[in-house]
């Protein structure tokens, strides 16, 4: 009889082990509870024995590394641009994660937005046009966007014209015609393409009044 009550002990502990072992798996986001395309996401996993090493389903890969300026001691990349979701797992524990794209770009001029009124010193002092994360939960600051690609939506006479430009730079020509403006005209951007680290995407446009 002893030795029964003492196998069902074991049992007992070895089951209340096994569960807390699962209770204690931690596999979590050090950044944010999504992770983001185009950018080394850092992911932290605890366990309270070793499990082996962590798998990834299809659309993206981990490895072990850091990132800087956050725990965890794992890198999760997306590699597929269409995954909606993926499923890290350690042993027979797993958690799955929204993946979602990097933050839409906001364009600004001289730190001005669109739909502001900009004074026109605003151009001479800094002409070109760039992008930036307004996002404040935007958990990674060092991203940065390249504004690539803009039209200047050009009017003369009643009759209004376009020219594209590469780069974010505003040549001395659209500079010029913005400077004969009258206070409160309309100037106006649109097809603004914008370089990001998951690849080439378009902005919004940019539209203000001159002061």
């Amino acid at each position: 009889m002893r030795a029964k009550n003492l196998i069902l002990v074991v049992s007992l502990l070895c089951i209340s082990f096994m569960m807390a072992k699962a209770q204690n798996v931690q596999i979590k986001n050090s950044a944010i509870d999504v992770l983001y395309r185009g950018v080394k996401n850092p992911v932290s996993i605890v366990t309270c024995a070793n499990d082996g090493v962590p798998s990834i389903s299809s659309g993206a890969k981990i490895y072990s590394g850091k990132v800087p300026g956050f725990e965890g001691q794992y890198v999760v990349e997306i590699t597929d641009p269409e995954v909606k979701s993926v499923t890290i797992s350690v042993g027979n524990f797993s958690n799955q994660f929204k993946v979602l794209n990097l933050p839409t770009p906001t364009i600004t001029i001289g730190g001005y937005r669109s739909g502001d009124e900009i004074p026109k010193s605003v151009f001479t002092n800094s002409a070109q046009i760039d992008a930036v994360i307004s996002d404040v939960n935007f958990p990674f600051k060092d991203v940065e966007y390249t504004v690539t690609q803009f039209i200047y939506m050009k009017e003369e006479d009643g009759i209004t014209s376009s020219m594209v430009i590469t780069g974010n730079k505003i040549p001395a020509e659209i500079l010029a015609d913005i400077k004969k403006k009258p206070s409160g005209s309309s100037i106006a951007f649109i097809g603004i393409k914008v370089s990001t680290p998951a690849g080439q995407r378009n902005a919004p446009g940019f539209a203000a009044k001159l002061e």
